[in-house]
């Protein structure tokens, strides 16, 4: 999924996302000075919007770059009233509550609603990005078949959005299908040829890409492409305890989320529900076996579309 694509589905759709506005589309990069502005749409009332488009997490930067294209349009029209609205996939909660006291409007925009609506509407994803690399065969139209890593032990990675963008870093082709994570529990333990999860933690959370680990835990700083995805500018070129793995099969398009993971009898159990602090868990094989099925068959589990399976729903 790639940010144009995020732009596209909001100036189509605007109403899924702002049903009461009466938002008419202006246009899409429109030229201002020498800046583009995402999206400008029209509202009932006649004012111009502005609406400045983020993947992943809302940084910092991104409220000045939304006022400048303030100033651009009110100097292009003085009497325009002009409103502002960001939207990203995660937005901090401190962030959103200073842009939404500066009268810059916040919406948080999950990956899931950005599916559901691209689905709803027919709307073809740009990049169509699917869990897809050697790993993954369609040996049928409507079938993945996945060739997983076969690693004996299997291990979860935290990320935490308030201080790593992993869905920004999932969506970068820069970084080659490999990333870096922190090793911080079970460092003698997790070996190259293991089985790693990304797991995003907070609202969106849940399983959002495979891996397999390539190397032991070194002392070992990222590269370039993954540093700038630090929320956390404390961590940018910081050394420290790190396993490489190679993404096998990437399910932004999909993610399997917390919400659905939990009714199931044995995810639910799962190591990162019961003790939820911490960059490394465990991941039982019996685990790992249903959560390899959800991905390449998830219409076998009718219980993730909240239906409930032969097991008993929880919770």
């Amino acid at each position: 999924m790639l940010e144009k694509d995020i732009e596209n589905i909001i100036a189509r759709y605007p109403h899924e996302f702002f049903p009461k506005s009466g938002f008419k589309l202006i246009g899409q990069q429109i030229k201002l000075g020498r800046c583009y502005a995402d999206i400008i749409f029209s509202d009932k009332f006649n004012r111009k919007v502005i609406v400045e488009v983020k993947r992943g997490i809302l940084s910092r930067d991104a409220s000045g770059q939304v006022m400048e294209y303030y100033g651009l349009l009110k100097s292009e029209g003085p009497t325009d009233i002009v409103e502002l609205i960001l939207c990203a996939n995660i937005i901090p909660a401190e962030r959103k509550k200073f842009l939404e006291t500066v009268g810059i409007e916040c919406y948080e925009l999950g990956i899931n609603l950005i599916n559901d609506i691209a689905e709803k509407y027919n709307y073809e994803f740009i990049d169509k990005q699917q869990p897809i690399s050697e790993y993954v065969k369609f040996d049928k139209p409507n079938e993945n078949i996945v060739a997983f890593p076969k690693g004996e032990k299997i291990w979860m990675f935290q990320a935490n959005p308030e201080k790593y963008d992993i869905i920004g870093a999932l969506s970068d082709n820069n970084l080659n299908s490999e990333i870096h994570w922190q090793v911080n529990q079970y460092a003698k333990e997790i070996h190259a040829g293991d089985v790693g999860i990304i797991w995003l933690s907070g609202k969106e959370g849940g399983i959002y890409a495979i891996t397999e680990i390539l190397t032991d835990p070194a002392i070992v700083a990222e590269n370039g492409p993954e540093q700038e995805y630090w929320i956390d500018a404390d961590q940018k070129q910081k050394k420290c305890l790190r396993v490489n793995m190679r993404i096998v099969a990437n399910l932004l398009s999909k993610p399997l989320l917390k919400i659905e993971l939990r009714n199931n009898e044995t995810l639910k159990n799962m190591s990162i529900f019961k003790q939820p602090q911490g960059t490394n868990f465990p991941v039982s094989k019996e685990q790992w076996k249903l959560i390899q099925s959800l991905i390449s068959a998830p219409a076998k589990f009718p219980s993730f579309a909240g239906l409930g399976n032969n097991q008993s729903a929880a919770n």
